[in-house]
């Protein structure tokens, strides 16, 4: 189809989408960073649990309105799936990259993170019910050797094999997110489901971290706060509503293809304002992951 034959109704929400997705995926680059900073041994080192219960109690707070206007007009089954989506993309997710982030370089995680496009491919082919075609096999098996390099060739001041173990975890976790809130964004908008999710997928992390939080905070420096308030609200809040709001443009699909620019954002971050170290196997790794990605969503 020619770009003359698209209207300027359909051509506006794509351009929207492509916008939001890319502010999101943007921001997020720079969660690895921020969790190896204050969870990392070599610099804060804070109780993972601990920090990720304060980044995402400021997030829930700042959605607290939209979790009221769900209250009054979202049905018990609406509610079940926020639960699962929140327990998933925030609880599961965040618990097991704050773990990861001891072990494991903010560059390398973002690399591992690319992986989290493949899963949403193959979890959506999964739920739908039909079985992948040869591309897709060929890419799950291209991308399972780019992550075996990586494991092979990090060392420990890199990335353990237990950190990246608990990395794909988290990815797995993010991709049930995504293939299981579509639903919700058309029914209720992507505001009120990045307000309802957040506030449950919260509610674990307090529970399991709440005990450190007086002694962290009171750890926090002028710049800590900084950096913590920026990760709360530019990477748990406005990335968020972002993503959704793409999705809600593009489908899960479709925006899962940006998740491709997180290690771009992770490993030059970690870089700049880390030191950390990128090596050739974390490239040629991440190279091998990235083209798995690439192959399994393209379009023949």
């Amino acid at each position: 189809m020619s770009q003359s034959a698209l209207s300027p109704s359909l051509q506006a929400p794509r351009a929207r989408g492509f916008l939001l997705l890319l502010a999101s995926v943007s921001l997020w680059g720079f969660a690895p960073i921020g969790n190896r900073y204050f969870i990392g041994p070599t610099h804060l080192g804070f109780p993972a649990a601990s920090y990720m219960a304060l980044r995402y109690a400021i997030a829930a707070f700042c959605f607290t309105p939209g979790v009221i206007v769900a209250l009054r007009s979202w049905s018990k089954r609406d509610w079940l799936r926020g639960a699962v989506c929140g327990f998933a993309g925030v609880s599961v997710y965040n618990l097991l990259a704050g773990q990861a982030a001891r072990s494991v370089s903010a560059g390398l995680a973002g690399l591992l993170n690319s992986t989290e496009t493949l899963m949403i491919l193959l979890l959506g082919c999964l739920i739908a019910r039909r079985a992948p075609g040869l591309r897709t096999i060929f890419a799950a098996l291209l991308g399972a050797a780019g992550i075996a390099l990586l494991a092979a060739s990090s060392g420990p001041a890199e990335g353990s094999l237990s950190g990246i173990l608990l990395l794909l975890g988290s990815a797995s976790g993010w991709a049930v997110y995504c293939v299981v809130i579509p639903p919700l964004i058309k029914k209720h908008g992507a505001l009120q489901c990045s307000a309802v999710t957040m506030f449950l997928g919260t509610m674990p992390l307090l529970l399991l971290g709440g005990a450190g939080l007086p002694a962290m905070v009171h750890a926090l420096t002028g710049w800590d706060w900084t950096f913590a308030l920026g990760l709360a609200i530019g990477g748990s809040v406005v990335a968020l509503i972002a993503w959704n709001k793409g999705v809600a443009e593009l489908g899960a699909q479709t925006a899962s293809w940006f998740l491709y620019l997180l290690p771009v954002f992770s490993a030059l971050g970690g870089r700049l304002l880390l030191a950390e170290p990128l090596t050739l196997a974390e490239l040629a790794g991440g190279v091998m992951i990235l083209s798995s990605v690439y192959i399994a969503q393209r379009r023949r």
